[in-house]
């Protein structure tokens, strides 16, 4: 009868940490750092760019006519009741405008700019149709649900005589 005795493991090696294995561990590991921060910084600069204005300085030049305007604006009393329904892809913008009294206001020239929060990318403009005594209205193609920035400028001639802005709503499906 033959005993066969397994060989005897070989002895390993302790672990040496090597210089150039150091090197390596830095050189991946801000590697990993640097690309996910250019990642993140691209991602970033594609959704919101970070320009809300052409000239900030001749924007500026009007701030205090602008301001004095929306005064005039605010003491008509005038106000502006939106609604925005879904309809397949796209959605349906109504806006009931009315004074102090709640008389309807008519025959203005309307317009509306439905603003995404994070980009402009996805902003809307529609020219409002007066369907019936002082209720505006306009249809939408693909419009995203979610919260959106609603910026309403009535005209009469060339002057604007009524802007609001306000959020809204579009539920999912």
């Amino acid at each position: 009868m033959s005993c066969d005795t397994p060989a005897a493991p070989r002895p390993r090696r302790p672990f040496q940490l090597t210089g150039g294995m150091v090197a390596a561990m830095l050189v991946l590991f801000f590697g990993v750092i640097v690309s996910v921060n250019a990642t993140i910084l691209t991602v970033a600069l594609r959704t919101m760019p970070g320009v809300e204005t052409k000239s900030a300085y001749e924007t500026s030049q009007h701030f205090n006519e602008e301001i004095a305007r929306q005064h005039e604006r605010d003491a008509r009393g005038w106000k502006a009741v939106a609604t925005l329904v879904r309809r397949g892809e796209g959605a349906s913008l109504g806006v009931t405008l009315a004074d102090r009294a709640g008389q309807p206001l008519t025959g203005f020239a309307a317009t509306a700019r439905l603003r995404h929060p994070a980009t402009s990318a996805r902003d809307h403009a529609v020219t409002l149709n007066e369907r019936q005594p002082g209720r505006y209205e306009a249809d939408l193609d693909r419009v995203e649900a979610g919260s959106w920035i609603l910026e309403l400028q009535a005209r009469r001639g060339e002057e604007v005589v009524f802007v609001s802005r306000s959020r809204i709503i579009l539920p999912e499906k």
